[in-house]
C-alpha cells in the first residue's frame, strides 16, 4: 500500500486486522442493510470463503447489540462489523473477543482493544474518503492480493453511497488507481438517460425527475417530438447533434423547475465499467439498493455472489420499486412540501422508498436553499430521512448529522449519519416537536456561517 496516499497509521490498522482475519477459525459478519452495507458484506463474505474460513453474514437496519451478542457463539473467534459500530466501541469491547469495525461515519471515539478501521480517526470526511464497501475492499486486498477482482462489489456500494459525485478521493481513489493498473476497471461518462430506449427510460426516470415528463407518456411524447427523436432510440445510438439537443432541452427544463446546475452535474457523474465481468457499478448499485430497500438483503448478497436466479428476481424487484418511487415522486411534486425557516419536510406515501425519495425531492422537486426532511410513519415510530446539498454543507454550514442527533434526542429518539445525509427514529406523536427543534438547530447552523 502507498503511504503517501493513505496515512501510515491507517495502513497499520488494516495490516493488523488482516492478520486477525487470516488467523481466525470462523467469523460472524454484521453489516448495514443498504447498498453500501450489502456491498461490504459481499466483499467480506467472498474474502472469508476464499480463505476457507467459516463465516455467517447478517444485514441489520442499524447496530443491534443483542444480535451481535447472539452471533458470538462458541467457535466464532472473530466479529466483523461493517458500516456501523464506531458509535458502539465500548459495547463491542465488553464482548471480550476480536472485533473488526469497518465504519466511515463521524466519530470522536477510538479503541485500542478493537481493530477500529474508520478513517474518521484521521479527521477526514467520511462522506467522500471511503465507505464501508471500499474499506472492506481495502481489507480484502490486504489479506490477499488475489482479491482485487472483488472490486465490482465494492464500487457498487460506493456508488450507492454517492461518494463518486465530487470525484474519488482517499481509499476510493487508491482502489480505482490500483485496479486500473490491473485492467479491472474503466471510468465511463455519465448520462441523464437510463440505458435502453429513451422513451421507456423517461417513464422510469427519477434521476433526474423532470416535472411533466418523468412517468408521463404525453409529456415524453412532447419532449421527444421537439427534439426530433424517436422513443425507441437509445442514447448511444443518437448522433452528436441529437444528443446535444435532447440534453439541452432536459437541462433547461430542470433549471426552470428550480434544480441547480450542481444537481445536473451529479446526474452526469461517471459510472465504472468492469470489463472482466461486463458489468457497470450503476447497474449493480440499483439491484442491491432495491434489495435493501424492500428487506431482501439476502437476495442482494446472492446477486453480488453471482447467482443468476437471484439476479433475475432482483431485476423484477427493481421494476416494482421504480414504479413505487415514481408514484411517490409525482405525488410529492403535486402536493408540495411544508416549509420552515431552514428546512422543508413531507411525509412519504410509501415506506419502502422514503430514504431515496428524500434525495429525489432534495435534488429535483424542493427548494434548493432548504434541507429536505422526509417523515415516514412506521408501526411503532417515525423514521426520518434527511438530505442537503454540497452547497448547503460547504458554504451554508449545514450538518445534518449533528442536527438530527440533537433534535431526535430532544424528543426521546436517536439520529446521526453524515453532514449531507442523515437519519433518525422518533416516538410516534413527536414529529411536530422534532421538526420545530430541528428547524431551529439548522437555522442556527446556517446563521453561524453567514455571520463569519
Amino acid at each position: 500500500m502507498d503511504a503517501s496516499v493513505l496515512p501510515q497509521n491507517l495502513l497499520t490498522r488494516f495490516s493488523n486486522a488482516a492478520a486477525a482475519v487470516r488467523g481466525c477459525t470462523e467469523a460472524r459478519i454484521f453489516s448495514h442493510n443498504d447498498a453500501d452495507g450489502i456491498g461490504a458484506a459481499s466483499v467480506l463474505t467472498s474474502m472469508m470463503v476464499r480463505l476457507g474460513k467459516g463465516s455467517h453474514t447478517t444485514m441489520l437496519r442499524s447496530f443491534d447489540l443483542e444480535a451481535v451478542k447472539g452471533g458470538a457463539v462458541p467457535g466464532v473467534d472473530l466479529l466483523i462489523i461493517a458500516d456501523m459500530g464506531s458509535s458502539n466501541l465500548a459495547q463491542l469491547e465488553a464482548l471480550g473477543m476480536k472485533v473488526i469495525v469497518l465504519d466511515h461515519h463521524r466519530t470522536d471515539a477510538d479503541s485500542e482493544k478493537l481493530f477500529h478501521l474508520n478513517p474518521a480517526v484521521n479527521k477526514v470526511d467520511g462522506a467522500r474518503y471511503a465507505c464501508a464497501s471500499t474499506l472492506s475492499m481495502l481489507l480484502a486486498v490486504t489479506v490477499d492480493e488475489g482479491n482485487w477482482d472483488l472490486l465490482p462489489m465494492a464500487f457498487a456500494g460506493m456508488v450507492g453511497d454517492r461518494q463518486h459525485l465530487q470525484g474519488l478521493s482517499g481509499v476510493n481513489a487508491h482502489l480505482f488507481d490500483e485496479a486500473s493498473k490491473r485492467d479491472l476497471v474503466q471510468e465511463r461518462k455519465g448520462s441523464l438517460f437510463i440505458p435502453g430506449p429513451i422513451g421507456d427510460g423517461l417513464m422510469r426516470s427519477v434521476y433526474p425527475f423532470i416535472r411533466g415528463v418523468s412517468g408521463d407518456a404525453e409529456g415524453i411524447a412532447r419532449l421527444l417530438n421537439e427534439a426530433g427523436i424517436r422513443p425507441e432510440s437509445t442514447w448511444d445510438g443518437l448522433d452528436e447533434n441529437g444528443r446535444r439537443k435532447l440534453a439541452s432541452l432536459v437541462s433547461l427544463m430542470l433549471l426552470e423547475q428550480g434544480s441547480e446546475m450542481g444537481n445536473i452535474e451529479d446526474a452526469l457523474a461517471p459510472d465504472y465499467f468492469f470489463p472482466k465481468d461486463n458489468a457497470r457499478a450503476g447497474t449493480l448499485t440499483r439491484l442491491i439498493n432495491t434489495c435493501g430497500r424492500v428487506d431482501e438483503t439476502a437476495l442482494g448478497l446472492a446477486v453480488m455472489m453471482g447467482q443468476e436466479e437471484a439476479r433475475k428476481r432482483a431485476e423484477s424487484l427493481v421494476r416494482e420499486y421504480d414504479e413505487m418511487l415514481m408514484s411517490a415522486a409525482k405525488r410529492t411534486a403535486e402536493s408540495g412540501l411544508s416549509k420552515g425557516m431552514s428546512i422543508q419536510y413531507f411525509e412519504s406515501p410509501h415506506r419502502e422508498v422514503s430514504s431515496e425519495l428524500c434525495g429525489v425531492v432534495m435534488s429535483w422537486i424542493g427548494d434548493q436553499d432548504k434541507a429536505t426532511i422526509c417523515l415516514t410513519r412506521m408501526d411503532d415510530q417515525f423514521k426520518v430521512s434527511s438530505r442537503g446539498t454540497r452547497k448547503l454543507v460547504d458554504k451554508g454550514g449545514l450538518d445534518l448529522s449533528a442536527a438530527l442527533r440533537e433534535a431526535a434526542a430532544s424528543v426521546g429518539g436517536v439520529g446521526g449519519g453524515h453532514n449531507i445525509a442523515s437519519g433518525a427514529t422518533l416516538p410516534l406523536g413527536k414529529d411536530i416537536d422534532f421538526i420545530q427543534v430541528l428547524d431551529d438547530i439548522v437555522s442556527k447552523q446556517m446563521k453561524r456561517t453567514s455571520a463569519k
